[in-house]
């Protein structure tokens, strides 16, 4: 019995002692900080006149949340948060500062010098991802449109965590966005879900080097970094949240709250950047432009910016800057491997010999088929190539061709409004109102936009007389993909293809002749010059039977590009 006593005495000093660790909050000092800015964005609460606090939590995993009213009341799960904060170790990782490192920064940031802090609790998975703290700086990466999936139609964005070293920024941090899809899911599903937001979203980290291969091998697609130019403070925080938000679920919408829209909290998460609107679409390349149009603390908020460019961009970029007897020799060496060791290739001077071996590189790289990559496997010739390069020396410079071009935030804005005066011989003169909530086209001449190609969803004219106002056209979508063929080479093929499906008039004469057309086209375009794209279609169009024009029809249609600049193209 006695032993008992002294046991349970112990046990209960033990508790007193731990009890006395917990400082009382000042209550109204909680709910002031209930409703500070950053503990807002830190817990994702979004405006909820149906919540009783006015808020309601973004992400959906209860995990999230410390409180088990947590996602519904800021002050609750603060209050959760701090108390947590205090509690005995037990396992370390598991513990509120280790899940949630990102609160506790804001924590010490509010409280130090009010109250005794907690003791801090090391926490080994965190400090492994975080590389024990030795990220210097965060940067936006912006990535070009893609055509082939729908989610990725106005380009994508991601955050690098950077490390600061150059010989290896390949192997840095990212953390990504995106939609959690089913496997075979159909496209009308897809997008169906995506816009109603039927999917659950959440962020996934990968090495940087992932990406460099999925979007610039495989998807050919640019990107564009932009390093920011925030504190070692803000660093910390964002990199600390980004530990936090891993593996939640969000619900996804392809237009708003998608990529962008939440690389653009976290960026917000630094001290007085504020880049989000209040428009109803989030277009990465929008987001770019406010990134690089803000400023913190009297400073830009982008401090440098770093053209990376896709396999076809650096082939295409290397064999533009060949001589006519380089790019000759290059399809000399593709036809015949072993010309390599023949006195055509072999009595060049080193620097044609640098320009042809990496313009072959690239080409063999890109050439490459899906099951290749996947697998990865490379060609004897590509190893041979690889060797030859080894033993000439390091090129002096970058080529001039890789820095030309206007990056995304230089671009036009998505979005287009027209308004114009027409006068038609038959209904007589109006105005033409126009609508392009998001597209862009082969018009386009900078490097945010999927070179020669097209995409516009949801355009809309409407044409006014005197009081009337009626549908001129409703363009549902128009896609169109080029490949331009640069090199001439196998595999570099020029096919193209367009699809549109419309609501337009038969013809300008009539009224009521508005009618459903799904255009289909395939093609073929080749790049005669830097600035000169020429190509054509064929195609067919099913349309509704209106006025007895019938349903389906053949079309045939040529088309010329004339690149003026790198602004301007006709």
């Amino acid at each position: 019995m006695r032993s008992r006593f002294v046991a349970f005495l112990l046990c209960f000093f033990c508790y007193i002692a731990q009890a006395s660790e917990h400082p009382q909050f000042d209550r109204v000092l909680l709910a002031e900080l209930a409703n500070d800015p950053l503990w807002i964005k830190l817990v994702h609460y979004e405006p909820d006149s149906s919540s009783e606090s006015g808020f309601t939590g973004a992400i959906k995993s209860q995990a999230f949340y410390l409180s088990n009213n947590g996602r519904f009341s800021p002050l609750s799960e603060l209050i959760e948060t701090l108390s947590s904060f205090y509690k005995e170790e037990r396992q370390a990782n598991s513990h509120a500062q280790c899940q949630f490192p990102a609160r506790y920064l804001w924590f010490k940031q509010h409280f130090v010098g009010r109250i005794e802090l907690p003791k801090s609790i090391e926490c080994p998975a965190f400090n492994a991802w975080s590389d024990n703290g030795s990220f210097q700086s965060i940067s936006v990466i912006y990535v070009t449109g893609y055509l082939g999936n729908p989610a990725s139609f106005y380009g994508h964005t991601f955050l690098k965590f950077n490390t600061g070293d150059k010989q290896s920024y390949s192997l840095d941090k990212t953390i990504n966005y995106g939609a959690v899809v089913p496997d075979a899911e159909n496209p009308i599903t897809y997008i169906y879900k995506g816009i109603v937001g039927g999917y659950d979203g959440g962020f996934s980290e990968v090495g940087y080097y992932f990406h460099q291969n999925n979007y610039g091998d495989n998807e050919l697609r640019d990107m564009w970094e932009y390093e920011l130019n925030i504190s070692a403070q803000d660093t910390a925080i964002i990199s600390a949240h980004a530990w936090e938000i891993l593996k939640k679920e969000y619900t996804y919408f392809f237009f708003k709250k998608n990529c962008a829209y939440r690389m653009a909290e976290l960026v917000e998460l630094a001290s007085g950047v504020n880049i989000l609107n209040s428009k109803p679409v989030t277009i990465p390349q929008s987001l770019i432009t406010s990134i690089y149009e803000a400023s913190v603390n009297g400073q830009p908020l982008v401090k440098s910016v770093q053209y990376r460019p896709s396999r076809q961009s650096a082939l295409y970029e290397k064999y533009t800057a060949l001589s006519l007897n380089e790019k000759a020799q290059v399809h000399q060496l593709v036809g015949n491997p072993e010309q390599l060791t023949g006195e055509g290739y072999q009595s060049r001077s080193t620097a044609s010999k640098q320009k042809i071996i990496d313009t072959l590189l690239d080409y063999l790289q890109y050439a490459r088929t899906p099951d290749e990559r996947a697998n990865n496997i490379v060609s004897p010739f590509y190893r041979n190539i690889l060797r030859e390069r080894y033993r000439l020396p390091i090129a002096n410079g970058v080529p001039e061709s890789q820095q030309a071009g206007s990056p995304p935030h230089e671009g036009r804005s998505p979005s287009l409004v027209q308004l114009g005066a027409v006068h038609n011989s038959v209904k007589g003169e109006g105005v033409v109102f126009a609508l392009r909530p998001a597209y862009y086209d082969v018009l386009d001449a900078d490097k945010s936009h999927v070179a020669d190609s097209v995409l516009s969803m949801a355009s809309i004219e409407l044409f006014v007389q005197d009081d009337s106002l009626s549908l001129r056209r409703l363009s549902l979508i128009d896609l169109e993909s080029v490949n331009a063929a640069v090199t001439g080479l196998p595999h570099d093929n020029g096919n193209s293809w367009k699809l549109q499906v419309e609501l337009a008039p038969l013809d300008l004469s009539c009224e009521d002749c508005l009618t459903l057309k799904a255009k289909a086209f395939y093609g073929y375009a080749k790049r005669a010059s830097p600035s000169l794209l020429v190509g054509g279609y064929v195609g067919g169009i099913l349309q509704d039977n209106v006025n007895k024009n019938g349903n389906i029809g053949v079309s045939v249609r040529p088309f010329l590009n004339i690149s003026i600049s790198d602004k301007y193209t006709a």
